[in-house]
Formats: C-alpha cells, structure tokens, sequence
C-alpha cells in the first residue's frame, strides 16, 4: 500500500502549494474583466505625459491564457515531483560548480524579472526609459535578491522570498500613488499608522498588470518549491559565512546609496512636489532610494554649536515691536483645515456658485491673505510641524519630519503658550495614532490630545468623516467647559475634507466650469466640500463674536488636494512641465485668517507661510515672544514667505533656492536658519532654552 499512497505526512506538504494554486485562479477569474476590456489609450496632456503605447496591452486576452496555462503546467509539476518523492526516487544533485552557476543565473534572471514586473505595474512609460537606468535598476534588483539569497543560505528560498517582496513592493507603490497622486516613499514606513487610518476609504481596484504579476510570482514560487538549489553551504561555519556575506553585501549597498552620490552622478535627481516623474523617468527603484537618500537632513555647510550661538547673539541684538500694550486673548484657537483651498487664485478656475463667500467677507478685526506650504495633496503633519514650530521644511523638503525627527522635548507654539498659562489641547477628529500624534504632542507641551476615540461624540459627519461643522462644535464644548479664569489654546486639525473626492453617495453642490477631464467628479465634490467649510467657518466666527471671552481664531489650509494633473494643466491653462517657478508654487498655497472678537490691526490679501504664521500670530497678543519668535519675525522682514523649494521676495517675485537669480541677502539668511532649525533638532539639551523657549 506504500507504493500506492502516500502517506499522510507528505500529503500535508502538498496544503500550502494547493492554497498558492487557488489564490493564483482567483485572482485570475475575478478580475479576468481586466484582460478582456477595451484597450486602455494614453493621450499626451503634456510632455511630462506624453502618448505611449502600453506594453503588452493589446496582448491581454493572450497573457490571460498564458497564465492559466502556467498555472496548470506548475501543478502537472508538483504532483510529478510529489509522487516522485514519494517513490523515493532521487532528485538530480548538482556538483558544486554547476551547481552555483545554474543557482547565479536564476538569481540575475529572476531579477531582471522582478524589475520589470515592477515597472510594468507602475510606469507605463517604461518603453521610454533609458537603457542606462534600466541598467541600474535591475543592478539594484539584482543586490537586494542576492541578499536574501545569502541570508537564507537558498537560492529556492531566497528567490521565492524576492518574487513576493517586489511584487508586494510594486502593488503597494501603484496603489499609494492611486490614492494620494504621489508614489510610496521611504518616509511613508514611518507613517504606515496613518495609512492604514485611512486605509478603508478607498477602493482597491488593481489594473491588469498588478493581477499578472501576482500570478505569475506565485506560480513562479511554486516551481521553485520542486527544485531546491543550496549555496553549497551546508556546514555550520559556511552557513555563518553565507549569511555574514549578505549582511556585508547589505550593509556595501547602503554605504553605497546612503553616503556616496552614486544615484545622482548617473544624473537622477528629484522631483520633489511631484515624485512620481523622478520614478517614471528613472525607474520605480532608483526613485525610491534617491528620495530615500533625501529624507535624512543633512548639516547645513555653515553649522557648528559656535555658528549657532553667534546667530542667536545677533538675532537678539536686532529691534523688534513691542507688543506688551496689546490685549492678551482669553482663547487662542487655531485651526488647519484639511486640503482647504482657494482654488480661484489659478487663472482659468471657475464654478457655477461662490465657493468661500464668508471667508471672503471677512474684514473687521482680520488678517487675511494667501499661505505657502511646503507640501501638496497630502503629507498634513509637515504644515502642522511649520506652524506649530516655526522651522521649516527646508532642511529635508522629502521627510515627514513628525515621523523622523521628533524624538524629545520640541520647542513650539503650545508649549510657549503653556508656560504662560494657556491649557494647550489638540484636537484632530479622526484615530490619534495619525502621523505618531500620541508621541509627538506631548514632546510638543500639549497637555491633552482629543480623537475621535475620546472625544467628538455624536458629531455630524460628511462621507463618513467628521464634518468641520460638528468638529467646531467640540471647540466650542472645551470653552464653555473649561474652568473659571482658565485661558485655552486649542490646535485643532480638521478632518472633513480629506481625499479621497470619490463618495457616490455624495451629492455635488458645485461644478466646475469649462472642464470636463477624467476627474470632474472628484473636483466638484471638492468644491462642494469647501461650500461646507465655509459655512462652518460662519457658524464658529458668529458664536464667538457674541462671547463676552477674549478670542484669537487662526485658519489656514494644509495643503491643497490631489485631483489629478490634467485638472491643475485646466486650472493653470498650459503643461504642468511647462510652469515657471512662480506658477510652479500657486500649487503650494492656500488660505489663511487671523479673526479676534475683539480688536485688532485689521490687513488682507498678505501672502505668509506656515513657518511664521505661529509667530506673527503671538506678535499679535500681548504675550511674550521668544528670541526664536522674534528672529522669524526679523526674518520675514527680508524674506516675506517662504517654502522647502524657495521664497518670495520683498518685490513679489518667487525665486528657487539655489538659483541663478536668487538674492546673496536671502540665500545668506536661509543658511543662518538651516543652521538654527538643524541646532533645535539635533542638539538636543544643548540647545539655548532662552532663545528657543520662555526663559
């Protein structure tokens, strides 16, 4: 009976092989409609979007039965190997030499595989890249599977491992790009908390190629199950040797792209407001190592301790306004409204109804004006961080600083404001863990932090998430409920507005005009939304000005949305790669007001941006400045508004950093403030307390 049936510990091992052949036909039968639909065309909107001819899809419906074919033909293969292993019939071994040959080709040809699995999921414009790159990221396929090669002493195993560690890498990247208009980044590890928040409002809906190479890597893992190939390494002391080789050749890749130029002196550089162009130019891979490189600051060229004290020595030598005479407000509160836009500031925007007309109305006791950030359709927690702090995002344009750097006590506004008495409290409608909240508010002085898990009970909600209306109706519940002669600052961050503008139980209330592009439905259900932002905007401003409480209200939006580019070409009216720097950075503003019940200088149409904002907010109380505050303030004298990518000048022009026509003056005190912001970060408790905080 033995020779007849196997026995039932070697029909175990045939589960996991069974349930990868059932996971390789539902992915096909489900979304076979993918392999049978009409040919998907890429018109040229721009020269950044050329027309391209898709690879391999006029060969769907071919490909479609290729892969049922392979499928079927790996599971002739298993069960050939199965019962030959079960009549103990002996695999073919191969000497040492052939042996490492065979196990080298199949990693430099499974590379060569995986790279183009990822690129074909992502880069419809791969057939125009250069033959140059491709090069250089199949070399960096080709590492990183050597690596787990060598740390699992397997050629089988480490190529099975590879075939789900870049397909998985390739869904991911093409599914964060769908969702947020940019692609996944090293910084967005850091952050993978707040993806997944967010995770269950958007529909997961992969193309073709995504399905393809599922199929394929899995079909590709189960062939290699029937042929085992070692490193030769079977003894203890080679096993250690195999493993120290692939940490050693790890650790030469990342000196290798973490401290040398390498990606850039092949002519790679960043995009940075808009990275999926570095990856569709340069491959999905090299564009992520080139922005991961990015994302770690380094030292301004000037910085040592004595350069920042001799700074701080300067800065406070220089005069500015006395602001003791003026009123000190009872309640300070201040609000980022998610993805809240103006868009009326682009030449050729136009609706059916007025979008904003309060925050348009606004005049008595107001300052108004447009604000610049340093980022654009998502990435929420670095305008938090710019407001909040008063450092730019200058010194690493490409971290999510909330993530990256804020590892102890941090200086800023609230906790400015609480070594003056104010109860600082943050307010965000949505899960706390967002953007590593829990950890930073507290090393910020927020003495509380209110979610939706302990807070906003009830509030009316709008596609499922908190509406700014019942947000502003918790701010209010903290002032009529806090104590007798307590003073407030509240830092609330919206929620009501965030991407993605794809709900089809949502009714639009406003349509945009003269456009009808591939995401009409998701710029009128924005403006919609900003319709209701606005109203909200009229509810909080007429229950505090009928307070007998001293009241300070700042607004400003985060960043505008991601809509997609053939809308921003309608709204700018030309290529998005033909803009010039000044148009380049009309994507990087949004509105912003400061409102007092009580009164106050009164200003509009002022441009800002994010970093200043908290300090000309205070400048407007009678508190106490820090040195810091008063620095920036001298600062924005000389350079009015300002963002990572560059600045606007006293004559109202935008200049880049770093360019021919940027001014000695401003690229001398971008450096003395690269030097500071560098020292606030890093130095930990050897920072100047006095000049940073309240002394």
């Amino acid at each position: 009976m033995k020779k007849v049936f196997p026995n039932f510990r070697l029909s175990l091992r045939l589960l996991p092989e069974l349930a990868v052949t059932a996971a390789a036909l539902v992915l096909l039968f489900v979304y076979r409609g993918l392999f049978f639909a009409g040919a998907r065309v890429i018109k040229s909107t721009s020269s950044m979007n050329p027309a391209v001819d898709i690879p391999l899809e006029t060969h769907r419906a071919l490909i479609f039965y290729v892969l049922i074919g392979l499928v079927v033909l790996a599971v002739v293969d298993g069960l050939f190997s199965y019962f030959g292993r079960y009549a103990n019939k002996k695999r073919v071994l191969f000497s040492t030499i052939p042996g490492t040959v065979i196990g080298l080709l199949a990693v430099v040809a499974s590379s060569v595989l995986f790279f183009y699995e990822i690129e074909l999921i992502n880069n419809y414009y791969l057939v125009n890249m250069k033959p140059k790159y491709v090069r250089l990221n199949i070399l960096i396929t080709l590492i990183l599977t050597l690596v787990l090669v060598l740390l699992f002493n397997s050629v089988t195993r480490g190529l099975q491992i590879a075939a789900i560690f870049f397909v998985v890498w390739g869904t991911a990247n093409y599914f964060v790009q769908r969702f947020r208009g940019s692609p996944l980044q090293w910084v967005d590890f850091s952050a993978i908390r707040t993806a997944a928040n967010v995770a269950n409002n958007y529909s997961y809906q992969p193309n073709w190629e995504v399905i393809a190479c599922w199929v394929l890597n899995l079909t590709y893992v189960q062939f290699l199950e029937h042929r085992h190939v070692r490193c030769n390494f079977g003894k203890l002391p080679l096993k250690i040797l195999s493993r120290g080789a692939g940490v050693a050749v790890l650790a030469a890749f990342y000196m290798m792209i973490f401290r040398t130029n390498c990606l850039s002196d092949q002519g790679i550089w960043l995009r940075d407001w808009q990275p999926w162009y570095t990856y569709r130019l340069f491959g999905v891979e090299s564009g992520f190592f080139a922005f991961a490189k990015a994302s770690f600051p380094e030292a301004p060229e000037s910085y040592s301790g004595a350069e920042t004290k001799r700074i701080i020595q300067t800065s406070e030598s220089e005069e500015t306004e006395d602001n003791s005479s003026l009123p000190v407000p009872e309640n300070i509160i201040c609000i980022m409204n998610e993805s809240f836009s103006d868009l009326t500031i682009y030449p050729n925007f136009k609706t059916d109804v007025e979008l904003t007309p309060v925050l348009k109305s606004l005049k008595e006791n107001t300052q108004s004006g447009r604000l610049l950030a340093s980022v654009k359709g998502g990435t929420t927690c670095n305008t938090e961080y710019e407001f909040l702090t008063g450092n730019s995002c200058v010194l690493s344009p490409s971290t999510v600083v909330f993530t990256s750097f804020i590892k102890d006590k941090q200086y800023s506004i609230a906790r400015t404001l609480a070594d003056q008495g104010y109860t600082a409290i943050a307010l965000h409608p949505y899960k706390r863990s967002g953007w590593s909240r829990t950890t930073v508010y507290p090393r910020m002085g927020f003495s509380d932090f209110l979610s939706i898990e302990n807070s906003f009970e009830g509030a009316e909600k709008v596609r499922g998430y908190v509406s700014d209306s019942g947000d502003y109706q918790e701010l209010i519940r903290q002032v009529e409920n806090k104590k007798e002669g307590e003073k407030l600052f509240l830092f609330n961050v919206t929620m009501q507005n965030h991407s993605s503008y794809k709900d089809k139980d949502f009714e639009s209330t406003a349509h945009v005009l003269d456009y009808n592009g591939a995401n009409q439905g998701q710029a009128d259900q924005f403006c919609s939304l900003m319709q209701l932002s606005d109203q909200a905007i009229g509810e909080l401003l007429d229950y505090f000005s009928k307070s007998d409480q001293k009241t300070l209200i700042c607004f400003w939006g985060d960043h505008q949305p991601e809509i997609g580019d053939d809308f921003w070409e309608y709204c700018l009216g030309k290529d998005l790669d033909r803009l010039t720097f000044d148009e380049q950075q009309l994507l990087y503003e949004t509105p912003y007001f400061i409102w007092a019940n009580y009164d106050i200088p009164e200003a509009q149409d002022q441009t800002m941006s994010a970093n200043y904002l908290s300090s000309y907010l205070l400048s407007l109380t009678g508190l106490e400045l820090t040195g810091y505050n008063r620095y920036l303030l001298n600062q924005k004298k000389v350079i009015p508004a300002m963002n990572a990518y560059g600045y606007l000048s006293e004559d109202g022009i935008a200049r880049a950093w770093g360019s021919a026509d940027a001014g000695q003056t401003e690229e001398e005190k971008l450096e003395q403030y690269r030097c500071l912001i560098y020292n606030e970060l890093t130095a930990g408790k050897a920072r100047d307390e006095s000049f940073f905080g309240i002394s």
